[in-house]
């Protein structure tokens, strides 16, 4: 996560700086003598800034490399437990594997510094998800880098870079375990032990991820909503925001209903979610804003609500990730061309939708928004 990796590069800051700050304070105090001193005892700044230039150097490359082998984590052990691969992402990159092979594509959610995508058969009964050793498999990779990182340590005579370069690998492993580990949630998105402890407790949330992940398996192969098994969207209202995969499923029933074009449907299931208001989740709120101002402007039309909807943090939100989403482009379509009547912003989104038709993640939501713009030609075929 982008926060996580600031979060240690803030860390690793406050590091240096607080080195800086030490040896410099021994030279206030001691004056000549003290620098004298230093210099004796190989104190010396070129020194110094080796060492920090390394600290810091090998804290970005091992935290960098600690979030990619926590996706690998939930690879290796995703496909020992019967899963099969469907996506991988680091960050903005994406592996993704469809019908006609592999690819590289880039996709981001904010917030987030990778994800695996896997899948199990459509036969697996909902209630015997093997969803623990998927889930716990990032966290596990990352402790066994710390284990080998304080065994190196203990028994090899290092030098300074190399030195450098397991201790960050150590802090970093330790790091990234605890705050995935832990059960917590970040902004609405759940981590590996809190999806661990609501598998455990419910089945029901069981029976929603394995949709969740059959679903996003099918997408990114270019499957639509629509054309795939009722079963896997189920029409149960939320009563509380709180209940990460009950509203998880919710969102996927009213993406359905878009596909379906039942955009009445759709409108009022996200009206229902964001009348939690406060309480849901702030990442949440943002995700489905565009789907939210797309059926408000395909049904009602009411442009007072679409720009209640639409505020600033909506606004950045969608603008800095609607070139990986190609529903956030025909949500921006709909502003311009049923909210703005701006022809100039139309033709350029539109070009923008068809020009990166083969760079999304998931080309079933492609297949969606084109559908989408139909109907927004539709509700408004000619600009004045």
């Amino acid at each position: 996560m982008k926060k996580v990796l600031k979060l240690i590069g803030g860390l690793a800051i406050g590091a240096i700086i607080g080195l800086i700050l030490a040896f410099l304070l021994i030279l206030f105090i001691d004056g000549s003598e003290g620098l004298s001193n230093a210099m004796n005892k190989d104190i010396n700044a070129s020194k110094l800034a080796i060492s920090i230039a390394c600290t810091f150097a090998s804290l970005i490359i091992t935290a960098i490399l600690q979030f990619a082998l926590h996706e690998v984590g939930h690879l290796l052990f995703g496909l020992a437990t019967g899963y099969k691969f469907s996506s991988i992402r680091i960050y903005k990159y994406a592996l993704v594997k469809d019908d006609s092979g592999f690819h590289v594509k880039k996709f981001n959610i904010q917030g987030t510094g990778g994800q695996c995508i896997m899948t199990l058969p459509e036969d697996t009964n909902p209630t015997r998800v093997p969803f623990f050793w998927y889930n716990a498999g990032g966290v596990i990779v990352n402790i066994l880098l710390f284990a080998i990182s304080i065994i190196v340590l203990s028994f090899c005579n290092l030098g300074m870079v190399a030195e450098s370069f397991f201790i960050m690998l150590a802090f970093t492993g330790a790091f990234i375990a605890l705050i995935n580990g832990v059960p917590l949630s970040f902004n609405g998105l759940c981590n590996d032990g809190r999806n661990i402890l609501l598998l455990m407790r419910n089945k029901r949330s069981r029976r929603f991820f394995l949709r969740m992940m059959q679903a996003a398996s099918k997408l990114s192969r270019g499957k639509r909503l629509k054309d795939m098994p009722r079963e896997w969207f189920e029409d149960i209202p939320v009563d509380s925001p709180k209940d990460y995969f009950l509203l998880a499923n919710r969102i996927n029933y009213a993406a359905l209903l878009e596909d379906l074009g039942r955009l009445d449907e759709a409108r009022r299931v996200y009206e229902e979610i964001s009348s939690f208001r406060k309480d849901l989740p702030g990442l949440i709120k943002l995700e489905i804003g565009a789907d939210h101002i797309l059926m408000e402007l395909l049904t009602t039309g009411r442009h007072d609500v679409v720009e209640t909807i639409y505020d600033k943090s909506q606004q950045a939100y969608i603008n800095s990730s609607y070139k990986f989403s190609p529903i956030k482009t025909v949500a921006l379509y709909a502003l311009a061309l049923l909210h703005d009547n701006d022809p100039v912003r139309v033709k350029q989104l539109l070009d923008e939708l068809e020009s990166h038709r083969k760079d999304y993640l998931m080309p079933g939501e492609y297949l969606t928004a084109i559908y989408l713009v139909g109907q927004c030609d539709n509700r408004k075929p000619h600009l004045s």
